[in-house]
């Protein structure tokens, strides 16, 4: 990896991977054990622990995972559901001795869940901070631009760091959110781009961290770009190309994979940063462009 400052927060511990699935459906514990340890030696600093809606039906089985883990790697954790109760079984399981004396986090938490800073009464920890939606009327509203992305960053922040807790910006992880780009028509693409520059520029948020899941901005691409190259990670490093230099210095992500910053005339980094300033319709058909041949039938 090449990309100075940038971190990643392990995705692979997550049933939307089939070979974790099937480690979770036969409760292979040694073979999450594995998982865990070979994100660990590859660089990851955080190893996120998603096992989906069993969370919620199985506490148990989550504390398990947990347990498992911190019994083989001393890297921080970053409990993956949206839930307050799940959340608490986590907290009460995790060892702070194990990760040597760091903090996990809590992932996530929306301006619909401040139940959550309840758990800080359990344990201190860090947090992911949603700011790809926004509380409006008691309903959530997704965010459509990046001003709306900003302020509700800043609100969180604010909130959560003028607490009781002690709580700082370096606590804080900002997940402005990201999609498919080959589907996206309502440019959300260039709305967490622009949204990443403004939280990066905005004093007030000086030591927060930015996080976005990255492999979301490759689905359903096929492998291949028009050249022969990989198309997804290409696509994955264009992102990264620009949103590392804006203040982005944390993905949830594959630490084997091979992310670093493509050169202007790439074709896929040509295609992107086309395709992202055209927007709508036109981003989508621009991002096809880059592996699909219109001479072809």
């Amino acid at each position: 990896m090449t990309f100075p400052g940038l971190h990643i927060l392990g995705e692979r511990i997550n049933p939307g991977f089939t070979s974790t699935k099937r480690l979770f459906d036969e409760e292979d514990m040694a073979g999450i054990q594995a998982l865990a340890k070979k994100q660990a030696d590859a660089g990851a600093e955080y190893l996120n622990i998603n096992v989906g809606d069993r969370a919620r039906t199985d506490p148990q089985f989550m504390v398990e995972v947990v347990k498992a883990v911190q019994a083989v790697v001393p890297t921080p954790l970053s409990f993956d559901f949206p839930n307050v109760e799940v959340q608490e079984y986590c907290l009460k399981a995790y060892s702070l001795e194990k990760a040597q004396g760091q903090l996990p986090i809590v992932n996530s938490i929306s301006e619909l869940r401040w139940d959550m800073l309840d758990l800080y009464k359990i344990a201190p920890f860090k947090m992911l901070l949603m700011a790809s939606e926004r509380e409006e009327g008691g309903e959530q509203v997704a965010n459509k631009n990046a001003d709306e992305v900003h302020q509700t960053a800043r609100r969180m922040v604010q909130r959560v760091t003028s607490s009781a807790y002690g709580i700082s910006n370096d606590d804080c992880f900002i997940d402005v959110s990201i999609g498919p780009v080959g589907a996206d028509t309502e440019g959300l693409t260039k709305m967490a781009l622009d949204g990443i520059k403004a939280i990066g520029s905005d004093t007030d948020l000086a030591g927060v961290h930015m996080s976005v899941g990255l492999s979301n901005a490759s689905i359903m691409l096929p492998k291949e770009a028009l050249d022969g190259g990989l198309l997804k990670i290409r696509i994955e490093n264009a992102f990264l190309t620009l949103a590392v230099p804006a203040g982005m210095d944390f993905v949830l992500g594959t630490p084997w994979r091979h992310y670093q910053p493509l050169p202007a005339d790439d074709i896929v980094m040509e295609g992107f940063v086309e395709a992202i300033e055209a927007g709508g319709f036109e981003q989508v058909m621009r991002i096809q462009e880059i592996y699909m041949d219109p001479d072809e039938d």
